[in-house]
């Protein structure tokens, strides 16, 4: 379909417009100008929809605005048209970003329209945004876990040395084989990390790693296999993958937006993947979702998480006064007394399911259950020092 109108052109050198007609093929997604001379029209130029130009109003004036090269004028076309130009906006402004075309709207549009419009863009844009950010990791299949796990592994070093304690790695192991679901996809392996800090966390795939402090300071095996199944949770519900999908769904946006969307761009954000699992922290709703999901796996093996209540309640209590220190599964969770009351609450609603669950457990695992973990001297590490704690404290 052809659209023309009547406009003047400017070259950015001479100040008289030429005056001539417009004329927008909608099927090729040209604009040509016709100048009207004494001895009828003369065809002058074309922008293609390759063409990078401006929209703006100025009074009851539409203006198209364009450079080429690196000509320090620019030049332009004036017209009075709008419907014409609504018609012509949406089909040049493909090399533009998202703020960019809002921007071009208001100069274009009433202000009353343009309120409209952005509310409803950004209440679509809000929730459709907030949807895919919250459900984009679906798209990205299990088997992909194990391998962004294994990108992320390398980055360990940072918090200590893998170290060797064969029958403590072999026990915890037995531990895993309780809390984890039957028909998992993930085949689960665990290390211990020689360090004085009290921590533990789960990397996509089913790598779990304990921090051999977490391990020394544990009264039994029982309080361990609270910890580990709270860890499977962050695997089985897929948390890792989950923020990282979120973070990464954010930079694309971003990109897009800022029109920095181009190939290196989008190489780092993939790049990036193994070492933003170590610095991304699980959300609130994310660690309330993985002590459910321990409740209810203790329940079912048999354990009670009376341990991991005494356990979490300790670690508490030690590191009052030292809240830094307060290891990621503690500090990321919702308060103290909340989380014991949940667990609290969750076995007494469940107690008969516990008592049967209890009664088949083995006597080898619950020989197990009751004794208190020893570390290999490889893994014992020596304890922080006052002052080298203090200087950190003085830093931050």
């Amino acid at each position: 379909m052809i659209h023309q109108t009547a406009a003047s052109y400017l070259d950015g050198q001479n100040p008289r417009p030429r005056t001539g007609r417009l004329v927008f093929d909608e099927a090729n997604r040209d604009l040509h100008f016709y100048e009207q001379t004494d001895g009828g029209e003369k065809f002058l130029f074309t922008l293609d929809k390759d063409h990078a130009f401006d929209i703006r109003s100025r009074g009851n004036e539409q203006i198209l605005e364009w450079r080429k090269g690196h000509n320090h004028t620019s030049e332009m076309l004036v017209l009075q048209d709008l419907a014409f130009v609504r018609g012509i906006r949406d089909k040049f402004l493909g090399h533009k970003n998202i703020f960019w075309r809002y921007a071009t709207y208001v100069w274009s549009e009433s202000l009353g329209k343009v309120a409209l419009a952005l509310v409803v863009a950004i209440v679509i844009t809000g929730f459709g945004a907030w949807f895919f950010m919250q459900n984009s990791y679906h798209l990205i299949p299990q088997s992909w876990d194990k391998k962004v796990g294994d990108q992320a592994e390398v980055g360990l070093k940072e918090f200590g040395v893998v170290c060797a304690s064969p029958q403590t790695v072999k026990d915890l192991k037995k531990l895993i084989r309780l809390v984890r679901p039957s028909d998992s996809p993930y085949a689960y392996d665990l290390q211990i990390i020689k360090s004085p800090i009290e921590n533990a966390f789960a990397l996509p795939g089913g790598k779990l790693t304990v921090f051999s402090e977490t391990v020394r300071k544990a009264k039994s095996y029982e309080e361990l296999a609270g910890i580990l199944a709270h860890e499977v949770g962050h695997v089985e519900r897929r948390h890792g993958m989950q923020q990282l999908s979120q973070y990464m769904t954010i930079r694309v946006v971003l990109a897009l937006a800022f029109g920095m969307a181009d190939d290196a761009t989008m190489i780092s954000v993939v790049a990036d993947t193994g070492a933003l699992l170590l610095l991304l922290k699980n959300s609130r709703d994310h660690e309330r979702d993985a002590d459910h999901y321990a409740a209810e796996k203790l329940v079912q093996a048999g354990i009670s998480n009376k341990a991991i209540r005494n356990f979490f309640e300790r670690i508490e209590k030690d590191h009052k006064k030292q809240l830094e220190k307060v290891p990621d599964f503690i500090l990321t969770h919702p308060n103290d007394t909340e989380r014991v009351r949940f667990f609290e609450r969750y076995e007494t609603k469940h107690k008969s399911k516990l008592r049967e669950a209890a009664a088949r457990l083995s006597p080898e695992i619950r020989s197990l259950l009751a004794q208190k973990p020893v570390l290999s001297a490889e893994c014992i590490a020596p304890p922080e020092k006052e002052s080298k704690a203090a200087d950190v404290n003085e830093e931050e």
